[in-house]
């Protein structure tokens, strides 16, 4: 007998409130190739997508999941993952982090906070000497860094390394978001501590 599947299109935002418009929202979402991806699910099923799945982080921090995307490219977004600010999927500068220790291995604050563009961008710069004004690098930016580290953001950032980010402080993986995580800049020097990532 054959199994029943569903679409199952989630919502991004704190607790997959936004629609971003309504039906025709979403239908632009399609067309701007913005928004989550769709997934098929069994019939009735209430095993929710989370985020870091649904935004491909999942296989950010884990070798074996980032394999099973490899050997299905049809299924695979390979690195590209989940930017909650802009909305789309884009390749990161640090495109892994299968030990979950961060990317310095200093954990909280220290995830990828770039993407490769901004990486390439930020590297042309600094290797013809020149300094990077936040306020130059795009509408995406601002005066303390990219928009996608601010606040709001927090919930989603929470979201997607929230099986890395309990695992690194001893916890059971699955125990739920792990609130300690805050990606927005705190104080004055997290800029400029972003910015020496670019010489990596």
């Amino acid at each position: 007998m054959p199994r029943k599947l569903q679409f199952v299109w989630p919502k991004d935002g704190p607790k997959g409130r936004n629609d971003h418009g309504g039906f025709f929202g979403r239908m632009g979402d399609v067309l701007t190739n913005r928004g989550p991806d769709i997934f098929i699910q069994r019939k009735k099923s209430k095993t929710p997508i989370a985020p870091e799945e649904w935004g491909n982080w999942d296989s950010y921090h884990m070798r074996s999941a980032q394999y099973l995307e490899n050997s299905q490219p049809h299924k695979s977004r390979g690195r590209q993952r989940y930017d909650p600010e802009t909305r789309k999927y884009v390749e990161w500068h640090i495109a892994d982090d299968f030990y979950r220790r961060g990317v310095d291995g200093l954990g909280p604050g220290s995830y990828p906070r770039f993407t490769m563009d901004e990486w390439s961008k930020m590297a042309r710069r600094l290797n013809r000497g020149r300094p990077i004004n936040p306020r130059s690098m795009g509408s995406d930016w601002n005066h303390d860094g990219p928009n996608r580290f601010q606040q709001k953001h927090d919930w989603f950032w929470q979201n997607a390394h929230q099986t890395a980010e309990n695992i690194r402080q001893g916890l059971h993986p699955h125990l739920g978001v792990n609130q300690n995580l805050q990606m927005h800049q705190q104080w004055p020097q997290d800029l400029n501590d972003w910015m020496d990532e670019a010489e990596l």
